[in-house]
């Protein structure tokens, strides 16, 4: 089946999820990702959305790649493996920039 995601309560109770968030907020993230996640979605589409969602939910005007900290887990059929990744301030600031971007033409239209 591949990976999985499980989010556990307090009492113990447990479900199965194909993208969730916990914490600050977490309703309105959880809002978005039920609106805009789709199973089609490659690493990038992945990331953009992580990202819009922490944009929309953290408590700042504007989300800038110093304010996040991102990693990946991926499986490499080839060599059978699973590889974690840091993404780097770098990878992340087209995101970051592309999202703020696309909220200033929202909020002027």
């Amino acid at each position: 089946h591949g990976y999985q995601l499980y989010h556990s309560d307090p009492s113990g109770n447990y479900a199965g999820w194909k993208a969730h968030a916990i914490g600050a907020n977490n309703q309105q993230a959880q809002n978005l990702l039920n609106q805009e996640y789709k199973e089609e979605f490659g690493l990038k589409e992945a990331m953009k959305l992580a990202v819009k969602v922490l944009s929309k939910t953290m408590d700042s005007t504007s989300l800038t790649s110093d304010k996040v900290e991102m990693s990946v887990v991926k499986y490499d059929e080839e060599k059978d493996q699973v590889f974690f990744s840091y993404v780097s301030e770098e990878e992340l600031e087209p995101l970051t920039k592309e999202l703020n971007e696309e909220g200033n033409t929202t909020t002027t239209t």
